[in-house]
C-alpha cells in the first residue's frame, strides 16, 4: 500500500513560501562568500551580525509558516506531521553539508587558522571568532562534526525517497525509522556540543555577549529543540503506517483462513 499523502502534504501558498524561503538564505550565502572573497564587503561586525540573522531566519519563521493555513484548509494531525518532517529534514541537512562539511574538509588543510582577511572562508571563520574549537588544531569538534555529516548524507539519501508518492508503506515506515535514528544522533552531537563547553565554563567562547548569546545561544538551542517535536511527528507516522499495515495483514490472514462453500458433487 502507499501514502501519497505523507509525501506531498504541503499546501501550495506554503510551498512557494518555503522554496523562497531557503532559496533567499542561499542566495544570502552565495552572495557572502563572493562578497567576501572579492573584498566588496569588509569582515566588520556589522556584516557579521546582519548575514547571521539571516541565516537564522529559516529556523525562526518555520513554525509560523507550518501552521499558515488557507482559508477553508482542513489538516489532520497525520498531515501536519509529515510536513514538519520533510521540512525540517532538508534544513538540517544543508547545515550539515554547507557548514560542516567545508569545516570537515579545511581542518586537516589549517583553514580555519586566525586571520584577519579570511576571503571566501568568512562563513566558517566567523563562527570560529565566537566558538574558538572551530579552528584547525581542535580534533574533537573535527571529530563531532564528521558524525555529523555521515548522518546528514544519509538523511539526504532518505529524505528523496519519502518524497516520492509510490514509496509502499513498508519502505517509507523503515525510512522513517531511518531519520528518526540520524535526528537523534545529531541532536545527542548538540548536547555534548555544549555540554562540553558548560563544563569548560565558556572558556572557548569569545566576542563578549554577542558571540555567548547569538551565536554559541542563538544559532544552535534551535536545533535542540525543534528536533524534539520532529521526533513526535515521526512517532506519528510509523505509528499510524504500522497500525494500518498490521490490520491489513490481520484481514488478509482472516480472509485466508475462511473456508469456502463446499461445491455440490455433479450428479
Amino acid at each position: 500500500m502507499y501514502s501519497p499523502e505523507l509525501a506531498r502534504p504541503f499546501a501550495p501558498h506554503r510551498q512557494r513560501t518555503y522554496v523562497w524561503l531557503l532559496s533567499i538564505v542561499g542566495a544570502v550565502f552565495v552572495f557572502m562568500t563572493i562578497a567576501e572573497a572579492t573584498g566588496l564587503l569588509p569582515p566588520t561586525r556589522t556584516v557579521d551580525v546582519a548575514a547571521n540573522v539571516i541565516f537564522g531566519v529559516p529556523v525562526i519563521v518555520l513554525p509560523l509558516i507550518l501552521f499558515w493555513k488557507a482559508r477553508g484548509e482542513q489538516r489532520s494531525r497525520l498531515a501536519l506531521a509529515a510536513e514538519l518532517t520533510l521540512i525540517y529534514v532538508p534544513l538540517t541537512i544543508g547545515s550539515q553539508l554547507t557548514y560542516e562539511l567545508p569545516f570537515l574538509i579545511g581542518h586537516p588543510f589549517h583553514l580555519w587558522e586566525p586571520t584577519s582577511d579570511p576571503g571566501w572562508r568568512w562563513l566558517w571563520w566567523q563562527y570560529g571568532l565566537a566558538d574558538t574549537r572551530y579552528r584547525s588544531d581542535n580534533n574533537w569538534i573535527f571529530g563531532l562534526e564528521f558524525g555529523a555529516v555521515v548522518v546528514g548524507l544519509v538523511l539526504g539519501v532518505v529524505w528523496l525517497r519519502l518524497l516520492r508518492k509510490d514509496l509502499p508503506d513498508e519502505s517509507r515506515i523503515k525510512c522513517l525509522w531511518l531519520t528518526f535514528f540520524g535526528i537523534t544522533v545529531l541532536l545527542a552531537g548538540t548536547v555534548v556540543y555544549y555540554v562540553s563547553e558548560i563544563r569548560a565554563l565558556f572558556g572557548d567562547v569569545e566576542q563578549g555577549a554577542y558571540g555567548l548569546w547569538f551565536k554559541f545561544v542563538g544559532e544552535n538551542v534551535p536545533y535542540m529543540i525543534l528536533p524534539f517535536f520532529v521526533l513526535y511527528a515521526i512517532y506519528l507516522q510509523v505509528d499510524f503506517l504500522t497500525r494500518r499495515a498490521g490490520a491489513q495483514a490481520g484481514s488478509a490472514a482472516a480472509s485466508a483462513a475462511t473456508p469456502r462453500p463446499a461445491e455440490p458433487l455433479p450428479a
